[in-house]
């Protein structure tokens, strides 16, 4: 064979392994769970058939017939069982997806062993919480970071289990009763007659007050809208509100720091300070400001809202501050309240382990 024929043939043999190339393309996903249909049902299809004709001959051969079914059905049987544990153990396999309802009043109590010794951290399979404290503005801060696993932990409780004008408790003792892990002062509701109250799920009053309302949904997101506007408009159909405090204002929108005006007839001096953010998904801070005391004379609104912009928080609000201001981990008050003393208020929201008792009971 010549030179000029070799490399014909060369060149024929590259043309036709490229289009064998072409022809053979990579099976995608969408094909290769169409192949498993067909061979699943091929599969299915042909021992139906088997099935079918043992059928046939049984009932033909009488002889045999209880014999041969009994064999048949106990194998059948046999395969079923096989598939049963294998399903068992599938299932077992996945993650469990523990949940509060939201009636529920007392949550699940949170494991001691679960607290670090100095009680500034709490960690679970549904909760992580870490405490810590920062200097801004010549004012201490004092931040609860926290990360749950379930909607349903994020939560509000109304003191003695009584919406009231005259059921009050102290912040520690509420937090106590509830077996919360985290938890601040709410909006201390008790004191005015207006505003929209959300608790649980149970809507207590709905008149409109001309404040910024946070609103708390079942997937645990927040939002932050003008009472009136909340009542004229679809956000209450829009979503399903699980919780809604009535203070404000709003200190942070969609990462941005608010401009604070003096709707609220509160004083613009520097103050003790509490407040409540969203950070992302399932993920919240928590955060009070000590004043009117030597160490920490507090601050205003606009530097409490630049503070919680500069931290990341996507939606910030401020909660009922003064004596009111207590953060508590652990049943433990971590920042130091304005005149020595914890107010009697009304609610407090708090975040709780999902896991129940017995649940823990059992891994040990």
């Amino acid at each position: 064979m010549s030179q000029n024929e070799d490399i014909k043939t060369e060149e024929n043999n590259s043309v036709q392994n490229q289009k064998a190339k072409k022809k053979a393309k990579p099976l995608t996903t969408g094909k290769v769970i169409k192949i498993s249909v067909i061979i699943v049902i091929a599969v299915l299809l042909i021992c139906g058939g088997f099935i079918g004709a043992k059928l046939l001959y049984n009932y033909y051969a009488d002889e045999n017939y209880q014999k041969v079914n009994y064999n048949l059905y106990d194998d059948l049987g046999e395969a079923m069982e096989l598939i049963t544990k294998a399903s068992e153990q599938q299932i077992n396999a996945l993650p469990k997806v523990y949940a509060i309802p939201k009636e529920q009043y007392i949550a699940p109590k949170p494991k001691a062993e679960n607290y670090n010794k100095r009680f500034t951290a709490y960690n679970d399979e549904t909760i992580s919480v870490k405490y810590y404290n920062e200097t801004h503005y010549d004012a201490l801060f004092h931040f609860i970071d926290v990360k749950i696993a379930h909607p349903s932990q994020i939560r509000m409780a109304l003191a003695k289990n009584k919406y009231s004008t005259s059921a009050k408790k102290h912040p520690q003792d509420i937090a106590r009763d509830v077996n919360a892990v985290a938890a601040i002062d709410g909006c201390y509701y008790n004191v005015r007659k207006n505003g929209i109250l959300i608790y649980q799920g149970n809507t207590y009053r709905a008149k409109a007050i001309g404040w910024d309302v946070l609103l708390i949904d079942s997937e645990g997101d927040f939002h932050i809208a003008k009472d009136k506007e909340i009542l004229s408009g679809d956000i209450l159909e829009k979503y399903d509100i699980v919780n809604s405090i009535t203070f404000g204002p709003a200190l942070v929108l969609d990462g941005q720091a608010q401009k604070i005006t003096n709707v609220y007839g509160y004083p613009k001096d520097p103050e003790p300070r509490a407040a409540i953010a969203q950070m992302g998904k399932l993920h919240y801070l928590l955060c009070t400001v000590d004043g009117r005391q030597e160490h920490s004379a507090g601050v205003t609104q606009a530097q409490l809202a630049q503070v919680l912009a500069k931290k990341g928080c996507q939606s910030a609000y401020n909660l009922d501050g003064g004596q009111s201001a207590t953060l508590i981990l652990g049943n433990r008050v971590k920042n130091s309240v304005a005149y020595g003393g914890q107010r009697i208020l009304g609610d407090i929201v708090y975040f709780a382990t999902a896991i129940d008792s017995e649940e823990i009971e059992n891994k040990e």
